[in-house]
């Protein structure tokens, strides 16, 4: 599916009251996004690519209790001085649910 080495991280499906119900997310290192898919069965049916490369590296993704898609960044990863750049936790707010 992806021509090139992503270094995929974590993943999570969504299981709050979103329009995102039931998709997949995954973060990845080396291609610096967030993917999120939408699934039909075993099908494939749509995907996006979040924060494409406006956050760095990024290390995996949960569902908080608020709904909400939290990500951690991987920018530092033990190595030299940190700077308020790195390392961050990143908050999205899926769309709701429409009906």
């Amino acid at each position: 599916m992806y021509e090139e080495a992503i270094a995929p991280a974590g993943a999570t499906f969504l299981a709050g009251d979103s329009a995102w119900r039931g998709d997949f997310l995954f973060t990845v290192l080396r291609g610096e996004a967030l993917y999120r898919l939408r699934l039909r069965g075993d099908e494939i049916t749509a995907e996006e690519k979040l924060l494409d490369g406006d956050h760095g590296r990024l290390r995996t993704v949960v569902e908080g209790p608020d709904g909400a898609v939290y990500v951690l960044t991987s920018n530092q990863d033990g190595r030299g001085s940190p700077t308020g750049e790195d390392d961050r936790i990143l908050r999205l707010t899926p769309p709701r649910a429409s009906g």
